[in-house]
């Protein structure tokens, strides 16, 4: 098997926990130091301006610089960009998830997962 074939084999991660563990895998094979401070971005989606305000003002709570993006033609939702400087590991993914599942869950928005680059 190529490549290429056992690329397109690989099943989407079961879980949230296995896509942070994904997400954590790639960055370092990127060649991530994960002790260092790095850009990380979460994203939530909203589907009215309101929750949308509510869920930006919660992650500015957590001290995350937040961008709003209303809908677009490709985009029907709301979007937010929570951003910050962290450091990005396994033993802080999870609290990072969870703090945002809660501003998801208190304010009816979707948490989207997050991103971050290789090199700080």
């Amino acid at each position: 098997m190529g490549l290429l074939d056992r690329i397109r084999n690989l099943s989407a991660p079961e879980t949230p926990e296995d896509a942070d563990r994904l997400a954590l895998r790639q960055l370092e094979a990127r060649g991530a130091d994960l002790a260092r401070a790095r850009r990380i971005v979460h994203v939530l989606m909203a589907s009215d301006e309101t929750t949308a305000r509510a869920a930006a003002s919660a992650a500015r709570d957590l001290g995350y610089e937040v961008a709003v993006v209303a809908p677009t033609d490709e985009a029907e939702t709301w979007t937010i960009r929570a951003a910050a400087e962290r450091v990005v590991h396994a033993t802080t993914v999870g609290a990072f998830r969870a703090a945002f599942e809660r501003i998801a869950e208190e304010t009816g928005a979707t948490y989207d997962g997050w991103e971050a680059a290789p090199k700080p």
